[in-house]
C-alpha cells in the first residue's frame, strides 16, 4: 500500500462567547468530496506557495517555535490559515 504525500495544512478553530456560552464555527463538507465528504469540519486546508507572501503581523520566530518549524514555514502556515478562513466563511475578497 502506498501512502499519500504529506503536505502542510492549517486548521482554524473559531470561537466566540455567545449568549448561552461558547459558540464554535463548523462547516459541513460536500458529500461528494474524496476526503471526509459530509463531515463537520473546522475551516482549513493545504498550504499553497503564495500563502508565504501574505502579510504577517507578529513574531515569525515565535510562530516557528510554537509550530516547531522554520520561520518561512510558519509564515506560510499562518497565511494559509487566514486565507482558508476568508475562503470558507464566504468572504471572497482578497485577504491583503
Amino acid at each position: 500500500m502506498t501512502g499519500a504525500a504529506i503536505r502542510d495544512a492549517s486548521t482554524v478553530v473559531l470561537l466566540r462567547e455567545g449568549a448561552d456560552g461558547p459558540e464554535v464555527w463548523l462547516m459541513t463538507r460536500v458529500t461528494g468530496m474524496a476526503f471526509a465528504g459530509g463531515m463537520a469540519v473546522f475551516p482549513g486546508g493545504r498550504v499553497d506557495t503564495a500563502d508565504a507572501e501574505l502579510p504577517f503581523a507578529g513574531s515569525l520566530d515565535e510562530a516557528a517555535r510554537r509550530f516547531d518549524c522554520t520561520p518561512e514555514q510558519a509564515r506560510a502556515i499562518v497565511g494559509a490559515a487566514v486565507r482558508e478562513v476568508f475562503e470558507e466563511t464566504g468572504d471572497r475578497k482578497s485577504v491583503v
